[in-house]
């Protein structure tokens, strides 16, 4: 079998931006070589690797957190029979997340890509089911507690939205859950507008090998969701959250249930950013990071800062960091840079935690970074060891074009050296040189 990526490789950035505390060190890093969403990723980012490999990790890993939410809200711990199925898997981008929590015993994997569901039996231990582009021909003789699909009806045309929608309900077990997401018309670009029905279809997709006219790219509106699932599931609860899966599709919940109250549930949207920089001098630390609000897209009001359960600083500057912004290249968003030096007193704890708390816009305070300070460090001296790499990889890489364009020059000296010499051999140089030096002789020559 081959891979993309195996965690033996020790990847700097990898180690350094991929959780490894609590659950995350149980983490599998192996991602098959023909999982489409890390070739997506690797494609978005123009063959940048290892940018590639953060992302598909960290979308894996935000995804499934909103899921977890999900089940949260609505069994709370699950039980022992509980069953999980999670749909249109690929390569296990999302599964490597949900099996930390739930035994891979009860958790089943499908798709239309065999060696997708072997992968994931194989290295998850997960149950696997082989899926099919028509609805009706995926055979399954299970029923579950929770059918997650992320990014499938994101991808379909109105009929087969519709089958599968009815499919996959259809497997759900009394007091069950489906959760899935979509393309909501606010992603649609500004010239582009809904059809009366409510959905509109492309055949074009990031998938490098399913017909996009079965699986292309497909935006719709909030009435035709309810519509279409009032049409297939009359008796059914439905709840919308705008942008609730990784704030940028919208999440749909649905139970068989009628008139259930989702007010328990409504995941925040809160702020995003990363830590860039954390190093410490006698007495203080030095902290540097940028951060992004998707969903109000506006500069924040504030950032603290907090060790070891104290604010030890406020900021309140923010400049604009275009090359943030390019993170998301589907959403007309800023990135905001800040830095900071905070105190250190010496009587704060080797191990205290550091907190970065955002305030957004609208007031509302969320957490964008926690972790212990020896931690934190080790973090920042890895991507400053990766950053220092790339530095001297690309210094290399000019050296390199310096030696070849130096060879060039080189060869074309000796080209042009052998053409003189052979030119000053030739009959013709020497009856030229002694017309010259008749010339000289008679007084011709001014």
């Amino acid at each position: 079998m081959t891979l993309a990526y195996q965690a033996e490789e020790n990847n700097l950035l990898v180690a350094a931006l991929v959780p490894a505390a609590g659950h995350f060190s149980r983490l599998c890093l192996d991602i098959h070589a023909e999982d489409e969403m890390f070739l997506h990723y690797w494609n978005l980012q123009g063959g940048d690797r290892d940018r590639a490999l953060v992302l598909y990790f960290d979308s894996g890993r935000r995804i499934w957190e909103t899921m977890a939410a999900v089940l949260g809200w609505r069994f709370g711990k699950p039980g022992p029979g509980f069953q999980l199925l999670d749909f249109a898997s690929g390569y296990g981008r999302v599964t490597r997340n949900a099996v930390l929590e739930i035994p891979p015993a009860r958790v089943w994997v499908a798709d239309v890509y065999a060696a997708g569901v072997r992968f994931q039996e194989r290295t998850f231990g997960v149950h696997g089911l082989v899926s099919h582009a028509d609805p009706e021909r995926f055979h399954c003789g299970e029923t579950f507690d929770a059918v997650l699909v992320s990014s499938l009806f994101t991808h379909l045309p109105d009929p087969t939205f519709r089958a599968w929608f009815r499919r996959l309900f259809g497997l759900l077990r009394p007091g069950g859950v489906l959760a899935f997401s979509v393309h909501g018309e606010e992603l649609l670009a500004p010239d582009r507008e809904l059809p009366a029905a409510g959905l509109l279809f492309e055949a074009i997709s990031e998938s490098g090998s399913l017909p996009t006219e079965q699986y292309g790219t497909a935006w719709v509106s909030e009435a035709f969701v309810r519509r279409t699932l009032g049409e297939l599931a009359p008796d059914a609860s439905v709840h919308r959250v705008p942008r609730g899966l990784v704030h940028f599709q919208d999440l749909y919940v649905v139970v068989p249930e009628a008139s259930c109250d989702f007010s328990g549930f409504e995941p925040a949207a809160e702020a995003e950013g990363f830590v860039e920089h954390c190093s410490s001098v006698p007495g203080r630390l030095r902290l540097a990071g940028w951060v992004v609000d998707r969903a109000l897209r506006a500069v924040p009001r504030e950032l603290r800062v907090t060790i070891g359960g104290e604010v030890r600083a406020v900021l309140r500057d923010f400049h604009p960091r275009p090359e943030v912004s390019a993170l998301f290249p589907y959403e007309p968003v800023t990135g905001y840079g800040w830095s900071a030096e905070v105190p250190l007193p010496s009587m704060v704890a080797n191990d205290a935690v550091v907190t970065i708390e955002v305030v957004d816009a609208a007031g509302e305070t969320s957490t964008l970074y926690a972790e212990p300070i020896p931690a934190a460090l080790l973090r920042s001296t890895r991507l400053d060891l990766y950053s220092t790499r790339v530095l001297l990889q690309q210094r290399d890489a000019e050296l390199a074009e310096e030696k070849v364009r130096a060879e060039g020059l080189r060869r074309e000296i000796r080209d042009l050296e052998t053409r003189i010499a052979a030119m000053q051999a030739s009959r013709f140089w020497k009856l030229r040189n002694a017309w010259w030096r008749m010339k000289g002789w008679l007084g011709w020559v001014l």
